[in-house]
């Protein structure tokens, strides 16, 4: 069976941690190491998120009108009142078709989410 006064000191040891001269001085460095990292991997996440969105947005383009620009591009002597028609023509069916619209769906979905994300971001910063 332990001593109480053992006990008692050994107790108060464990709970008051050793005070070092350089304390505030190593907590300003750790703090200062710490807030560098979220600052780059939030400049990481921020700029991967921009580039896999404009990938998303050239790959959505490319395929629904890969046709339509080879064509305008062979034809580039063609009248421009005609390629704007052709332009409002193709967005018209975009917006028409089924598929199309999904797509806006999800990108809108998409843009409220990041909206989002950004609003909680913005409220953990203040």
């Amino acid at each position: 069976m332990a001593e109480p006064d053992f006990e008692a000191r050994l107790t108060r040891l464990f709970n008051e941690p050793p005070a070092f001269p350089d304390a505030e001085l190593f907590t300003a460095q750790i703090a200062a190491s710490l807030d560098r990292g979220w600052a780059l991997r939030r400049l990481l996440i921020g700029g991967a998120g921009v580039a896999a969105g404009v990938i998303a947005a050239v790959q959505l383009v490319a395929t629904r009108f890969s046709a339509e620009l080879q064509t305008l591009s062979r034809n580039g002597t063609r009248d421009l009142n005609a390629d704007i028609d052709l332009a409002f023509a193709k967005f018209s069916e975009v917006v028409a078709t089924p598929a199309s619209m999904e797509a806006l769906w999800l990108a809108a979905g998409l843009a409220l989410l990041a909206l989002g994300f950004a609003v909680t971001r913005a409220m953990e910063e203040f």
